[in-house]
């Protein structure tokens, strides 16, 4: 089955691996890359209005939050 079909539960049975060009990357700094979230609208809105009354960066803001939260976090990594 393709990657993304479902199953029929729902859920894909094959994950599409992520693909990184060179276009994507560009102008990255080295250990970044770029991806694209869904979240909750009042989320994005307490982000922003953050991000902007602190002078931040929102994805400065979305490192730190990340990085607390995953700290101290026993974690195994996935196989690909």
């Amino acid at each position: 089955m393709p990657a993304g079909i479902s199953n029929g539960a729902n859920r894909p049975t094959v994950r599409p691996t992520m693909a990184l060009n060179e276009t994507s990357q560009k102008g990255l700094k080295d250990g970044w890359t770029r991806a694209t979230f869904i979240l909750r609208k009042y989320h994005l809105e307490k982000l922003k209005s953050f991000s902007y009354w602190q002078r931040r960066k929102i994805k400065d803001v979305i490192d730190e939050a990340l990085s607390s939260y995953l700290d101290g976090k026993k974690i195994r990594r996935k196989k690909n």
